[in-house]
This record gives C-alpha cells, sequence and structure tokens, in this order.
C-alpha cells in the first residue's frame, strides 16, 4: 500500500511540473498581449476590463494547482530516487527572502513607485527582516515588500501607466510606517530591546534615497525614475520654484 502511494505521488510529482511549465507559458505568452490599450470604441482599456484578465486568472489557478501539487507530492515522498533532494536550511531561506525583495524592487516599485518610497520600504525590509536572523521579522518583511509591488503590477502595469497618479505611492508609503511601527515593535517584544542599527533604520532608510535622488536630479542631472512620484514632485517644484530664485535673487 506504501509503495502504492509513493509511486502515486512520484507521478503527482510529474505532474505538478507539467502542469507549473504550462502555466508559466501561457501567462507568458498572455503578457505579450497589446493590454491596456484605447479600444477600438475609444474607451481606454484598464486591468479590470482587459480582455486579457480571464487567461491570466486561470492560467495562474492552474499554477497555484500545480505549486500545490508539487508540494503535497514531494511532503508524500513523491521526490524521484534518481534526482538530487534539494536542501532548504537558513541560509536558503535569507537569500530567497533578499531575492524577493530586491526582485519586487527593481520589477515592480522602481518603475512606478516614488524612487524615495520605493527605496525606503527595500532598504527598511532588508534591515529588519534580516538583521537578527529570526523568521517573522523575515515572513513580514516579505509581506511588506510583496503587497504594495503587487499592487503597483496590478494597478498599473504597462509604463503608459507609470506616471499615473498616486495610489501605488500611498500603498508603498503605508507600507513603508506599518513596516515600521510593526518591526520594531516586534524586535522589542522578542528581544528586550532595540539595538542601534533598528533604531536608526527609519532614519537612513529615508535619508539615503533622498539624497541619492537629489544628487541624481540636480547634481549629475540625471533622469529619475517615476519623476513625477508623491516626495519627489513636490522636491521638483519647491527646487524650482522656491530654491532656485531664492539663490538667483529673483
Amino acid at each position: 500500500m506504501d509503495d502504492d502511494k509513493t509511486a502515486l505521488r512520484r507521478g503527482d510529482f510529474w505532474t505538478a511540473l507539467f502542469l507549473i511549465a504550462a502555466a508559466l507559458f501561457f501567462l507568458a505568452r498572455t503578457a505579450m498581449l497589446p493590454l491596456f490599450e484605447v479600444s477600438a470604441a475609444g474607451v481606454e482599456g484598464r486591468w479590470y476590463n482587459s480582455a486579457a484578465l480571464v487567461p491570466f486568472l486561470v492560467f495562474g489557478a492552474l499554477l497555484a494547482l500545480g505549486v500545490a501539487l508539487l508540494a503535497i507530492a514531494v511532503r508524500e515522498g513523491g521526490w524521484p530516487e534518481d534526482l538530487p533532494r534539494p536542501r532548504i536550511d537558513a541560509g536558503s531561506l535569507r537569500i530567497l527572502g533578499v531575492s524577493a525583495i530586491v526582485i519586487a524592487y527593481v520589477v515592480a516599485l522602481v518603475p512606478r513607485v516614488d524612487f524615495v518610497l520605493a527605496s525606503a520600504l527595500a532598504m527598511m525590509a532588508l534591515v529588519v527582516g534580516f538583521h537578527q536572523e529570526r523568521a517573522r521579522p523575515m515572513a513580514l518583511a516579505l509581506v511588506a515588500v510583496l503587497l504594495p509591488a503587487l499592487y503597483a503590477l496590478v494597478a498599473h502595469f504597462p509604463a503608459a501607466e507609470w506616471q499615473a497618479p498616486h495610489d501605488d505611492d500611498w500603498v508603498t508609503l503605508a507600507a513603508f510606517l506599518a513596516l515600521t511601527v510593526l518591526g520594531l515593535a516586534e524586535a522589542r517584544l522578542a528581544v528586550g530591546r532595540l539595538d542601534r542599527v533598528l533604531i536608526a533604520a527609519p532614519a537612513m532608510a529615508l535619508a539615503i534615497p533622498l539624497f541619492l535622488v537629489c544628487a541624481m536630479a540636480f547634481g549629475f542631472r540625471q533622469n529619475v525614475p517615476n519623476s513625477g512620484g508623491l516626495i519627489f514632485s513636490q522636491i521638483q517644484y519647491h527646487y524650482y520654484v522656491t530654491l532656485r530664485p531664492l539663490w538667483s535673487g529673483g
């Protein structure tokens, strides 16, 4: 009976890999469709009335099904004996967590969200999640970054939407504030005190990208990602409208 169950789970293992591969292929093909463009009737397309919405949902559900089936098959002994079994230790989880934050920051947040807010959130997540090597703050940091990144991707996927209104900026700001409060409170409860790194993290997470964005824009005259962002637009406005006239005597 156990041999039959093991054989069944090994079949589930290969079936799950096929489902995942098929889902990823069709999701990639669906993403190549001309989404969010003006329709023939002259009505601007949005993510909620896109023709690709149903395929995304269907193949996304297929991907979730494949991942769930793969997890069940591996947990119940379905991993093939001739394949090397990967070792997932604490170090591997840290690498995966940092990689997920960096990918979300580069792919989803930087093109769509104010540079200062996106960078502050990513830096705060890296400090809170991986400074003390504990699982709970790591999960908190991942959720704080992945949720606004997912929102930015869904709400403003095409390049034409990257300079859209500041709803994703506000979501990112809320995530930064929530991560700051919850992360510091969790560390205080778990360890009993806050070290200097965690105390300085919120101020440094805001100060470093502020310095970088001002140096890029006004010092080196470089283009700033999402220059219409919630914070940088105000910096740019006051630089040219308030400070420059004072310096030039006008």
